[in-house]
């Protein structure tokens, strides 16, 4: 597994430029928790807003447990962070908190535009702009230096699994309230 990881390391680390370094630390940005919660908090207010209170529960919950099993992860794992990394973290490297962030709420925004969102151009903005931070944070933390490809493979099954349980929670919630 370690030897993977060195490669891809190393690959992206042979890719890396001034220029690609700008463009990666502001996508990387988006899944910082300083953005987690700016993000999270407008769009619990855009669900207040659109009368869709009951939503931010099953969000929440989702968000939190995310977190949760990352941070439990890195810690229990304790793995070390590249040498490699243009900025140097001081918390463990595996799992990538950013990646399992990505993939968590653009996924979940990308569910939310699909079954609620009706005009049809906006639920393709959307989409369109969610699967691109959900593709390019991930890539951030390798081109970056700050995670290896394993790291943010297992963020990627972490996420999107807590992203599927919260979504049939929700689906079956709503089910059995139709009752």
């Amino acid at each position: 597994m370690y030897s993977i990881d060195q490669q891809v390391s190393l690959w992206f680390y042979a890719l890396r430029s001034d220029a690609g370094v700008s463009v990666f630390k502001f996508v990387t940005f988006f899944g910082s928790s300083r953005a987690v919660v700016l993000l999270a908090v407008l769009f619990c207010l855009y669900l207040v807003w659109r009368k869709q209170k009951v939503l931010i529960k099953y969000f929440v919950w989702g968000l939190v447990a995310n977190e949760i099993i990352v941070f439990t992860l890195k810690y229990l794992m304790n793995r070390p962070r590249q040498l490699l990394a243009v900025v140097l973290e001081t918390d463990p490297s595996f799992p990538s908190g950013h990646a399992a962030f990505a993939v968590f709420f653009f996924g979940f925004l990308i569910w939310y535009a699909t079954k609620f969102v009706q005009n049809s151009a906006w639920r393709g903005v959307v989409r369109i702009i969610s699967m691109l931070f959900i593709i390019l944070i991930p890539i951030s933390r390798l081109y970056l230096g700050e995670h290896y490809l394993t790291d943010v493979f297992a963020s990627i099954i972490i996420a999107s699994t807590v992203l599927y349980i919260t979504v049939k929670w929700w689906e079956k919630a709503s089910r059995q309230a139709q009752f």
